[in-house]
């Protein structure tokens, strides 16, 4: 029972050192393989490996003259956007061009049936023709009527003519009478002849009245008549501009939108909704800034025009420069910034209403600003920071960055003009390590002490 134990033991022993012969032989190997690798100068050891010059690019730190700009984000916005509707109500018989077509101003874009409003100017016209025949009746009138004012004025005078020489008669008379020249009836006579008189002059004078009482009843007969012609004129007026408003123009140029209406089709006046034109040149960018900028944009007085460069976001972007044409007077309390709006020449129709662009706001320029490029910026978990070339080595500097320009970045504090900064093989480096600066594709070189 005891040898039968011990066999499978024994069984083993040869299987462990099969795989440690196998463990041993891919060892020699991959040592051979590293040995195969090292330079012809000789074996490096792993010391030498980590203080082994570093192939770096470097850029000097420069001062230039950069502008003071703020980056951000734009939508493009039509300078005017009108959604066109009739001020008719009819059937439309013409739509005169493409949808999504530019349009040039006064084009013909659409036209309304006119037939009843047509019908409606010509009997409008017929009216007035009509009231304007009264009018004139009634003038004539007048000019009779004003006639017979006269003749009653003349008779007037007349009659009263006649009835002084009647008084004076019946005065005669009655002191003729009172020496027995003539009899009572002679007397009586002239008192008749007074009396007949006197009533003659009250008929002319009821008469004058009259004649003076049709003539003011002709003339408000002619006001009357005027006012109705007037009025006719208005119908005929205002059917001569529903008439003009059969056909619908372009009232600026602009591209159109999307049909939303067929020939055919009823149109109602002020409701139907017939096509948007958005006005495409010139053309604005609406952005906003923070409320920071505010000082720099002279928000307390005149805002002045500054440039603002936008560049769309196509595989071959367009770059168009235009000037701050409008500056909010109000800053959103949701996101502490103010709108601003600029306008472009969009000549060659670059850039369309809702596009997204980048925008660029030039506040002004800045002399003598310490600058390096974006490459050799570094950021970490301490804040930004760049290496710095000196005597070979490279030494890790943290800056404050006062704001990125392209690929320019202007340095606040941590630099002076005249250093070297690492461009490139930032990442193999530490703090102290050694540097070799790159001259070509291969060539490389040490760092001379500086």
């Amino acid at each position: 029972m005891s040898s039968l134990s011990a066999s499978p033991g024994r069984l083993k022993m040869p299987r462990l050192w099969g795989v440690l012969v196998l463990v041993a032989l891919l060892l020699g190997v991959f040592v051979w393989t590293r040995q195969q690798d090292q330079p012809a100068g000789g074996k490096m050891g792993m010391g030498n490996l980590k203080n082994a010059p570093v192939p770096v690019t470097l850029a000097p730190v420069t001062l230039q003259t950069m502008p003071v700009q703020i980056q951000t984000i734009g939508t493009v916005e039509p300078v005017s956007t009108v959604t066109l509707k009739p001020q008719i109500e009819g059937r439309l018989i013409g739509i005169h061009f493409q949808e999504g077509a530019f349009v040039e101003q006064g084009q013909l874009l659409f036209s309304i049936d006119t037939q009843p409003i047509q019908a409606a100017l010509a009997q409008a016209q017929a009216v007035v023709s009509k009231d304007q025949s009264l009018v004139a009746q009634a003038q004539a009138n007048l000019v009779r009527d004003q006639s017979a004012v006269k003749q009653a004025q003349a008779n007037i005078e007349r009659d009263a003519a006649q009835l002084e020489y009647a008084v004076a008669q019946e005065k005669r008379f009655a002191s003729l009478l009172k020496d027995d020249f003539i009899s009572q009836d002679q007397y009586e006579q002239a008192v008749t002849s007074r009396r007949a008189a006197e009533a003659t002059l009250l008929a002319d004078r009821s008469a004058l009245e009259n004649a003076r009482a049709i003539v003011a009843a002709d003339r408000s007969s002619i006001e009357s008549a005027l006012a109705n012609v007037r009025a006719d004129q208005a119908v005929v007026e205002s059917n001569r501009i529903k008439l003009a408003y059969g056909t619908i123009r372009a009232p600026f140029s602009g591209r159109t939108g999307s049909l939303k209406i067929h020939v055919g089709d009823t149109v109602k006046a002020g409701d139907t909704e017939l096509v948007r034109l958005d006005r495409m040149n010139p053309i604005n960018v609406g952005f906003s800034v923070p409320e920071q900028s505010l000082k720099s944009l002279g928000a307390s007085g005149k805002a002045r025009r500054f440039p603002v460069g936008v560049e769309t976001r196509e595989t071959q972007p367009t770059r168009l420069t235009g000037q701050v044409d409008f500056l909010d007077n109000t800053v959103d309390t949701n996101t502490g910034t103010i709108r601003m709006k600029a306008s472009f020449s969009n000549e060659a129709r670059k850039l369309w209403p809702g596009q997204y662009v980048d925008v660029v706001l030039k506040l002004a320029q800045q002399a003598n600003a310490v600058v390096i490029p974006l490459l050799a910026l570094q950021s970490g978990q301490q804040g930004d920071y760049v290496f710095v070339a000196r005597a070979g080595l490279a030494k890790m500097r943290p800056v404050v960055v006062d704001r990125i320009v392209g690929n320019q970045v202007v340095i606040r504090s941590g630099l002076s003009a005249g250093e070297q900064v690492v461009t490139d093989g930032q990442f193999q480096l530490s703090d102290g390590s050694r540097l070799q600066v790159k001259t070509g594709t291969s060539e490389v070189k040490p760092v001379s002490n500086q």
